[in-house]
């Protein structure tokens, strides 16, 4: 256990730490502290790996203290997620499942919300979370596939499909303003959900003309959604509004044709349904990331549905 002695020695900047917000195997956010007489010292250093020995040992002290600053990093929210990924960086599944916690929690309060309400300052940090290991990893979403829920719900969908559209974004060498918008327009793409009756969207059988024409209001349902929360970015409303246009001019709701579908749009398009495939559903079983791609490239009412180079784009990467 490396001692170090604090430079600061001013007891208002320490508040008490609870041992139980620490877990065996997780990675400290922050410096832990013990009082030595008039002074505090460090015993773990933040980014340490807190084995059994350690926690043991934390656990005989009779107080352990951390700084002030660092309070809210014992809890994992919208505004510690950085931190926690970037302390668990080199760990594929852990950083994934953070992913996951920090987006289900947006999605959750938004569900519940009567007023449609989303916290626009998470989806950022959730962006900037994931823009921050595919500089990080080179083969981020090699290493993160293998750990993706294969379940299809909105939260889960949603966040993967920003993964895949922002690791597209990111080859293709968007910027950060860009992949920021691409980033924000997919983890969003599909939040019109919310206003379609849960019986159409779960049923395990084929869908009615009548069922297909409410649940192909979705799109224009969250773009209503996304301007009730202040958006207004041309680029973002446009990728929501048309991520099931077609280059083949069959798409909806507009039927634009291939020169009319915007960068952001077809990008989302490709992800969407790669998402959309290889995952669960109702009325049969996923495929793999393979035969979903060859599907999306072969399948006669698929073959002129997406950008090409995309699509090549996403089986090089994928």
């Amino acid at each position: 256990m490396k001692i170090i002695k604090s430079k600061l020695n001013y007891a208002k900047s320490y508040t008490l730490l609870d041992i139980d917000a620490l877990a065996v195997g997780a990675v400290t956010l922050f410096d832990i502290f013990i009082k030595k007489e008039r002074d505090y010292i460090v015993i773990i250093e933040a980014g340490t790996a807190l084995t059994q020995a350690l926690y043991d040992r934390l656990k005989k002290q009779v107080t352990l203290y951390i700084n002030k600053k660092d309070e809210d990093k014992q809890i994992l929210s919208c505004e510690t997620l950085k931190h926690y990924i970037k302390y668990n960086k080199d760990e594929h599944k852990k950083r994934l499942k953070l992913l996951y916690e920090v987006n289900n929690q947006l999605f959750e309060i938004f569900m519940v919300n009567k007023e449609n309400r989303i916290h626009l300052g998470c989806v950022e940090l959730i962006i900037d979370a994931i823009i921050y290991l595919l500089k990080y990893d080179d083969v981020f979403i090699k290493n993160t596939m293998p750990y993706m829920i294969n379940n299809y719900m909105l939260e889960n969908h949603s966040l993967h499909v920003a993964i895949y559209a922002l690791t597209l974004g990111y080859t293709l060498k968007f910027s950060d303003e860009q992949l920021l918008k691409l980033g924000s327009a997919a983890l969003l793409h599909d939040v019109g959900i919310k206003k379609i009756d849960k019986n159409i969207i779960n049923k395990n059988s084929e869908l009615t003309h009548q069922e297909t024409m409410i649940v192909r209001k979705h799109s224009q349902y969250s773009v209503e959604i996304l301007k009730q929360n202040k958006i207004h970015d041309p680029y973002i409303i446009d990728a929501v509004m048309h991520h099931h246009e077609r280059y083949d001019g069959l798409g909806y709701p507009d039927k634009q044709t291939k020169g009319e579908i915007s960068d952001f749009a077809s990008i989302l398009s490709v992800c969407d349904v790669f998402d959309a495939l290889t995952n669960n559903r109702p009325y049969r079983a996923h495929y793999s990331s393979f035969d979903a791609l060859k599907m999306m490239m072969k399948d006669s009412d698929m073959v002129n549905r997406f950008n090409q180079p995309y699509l090549h784009l996403a089986l090089k990467l994928l």
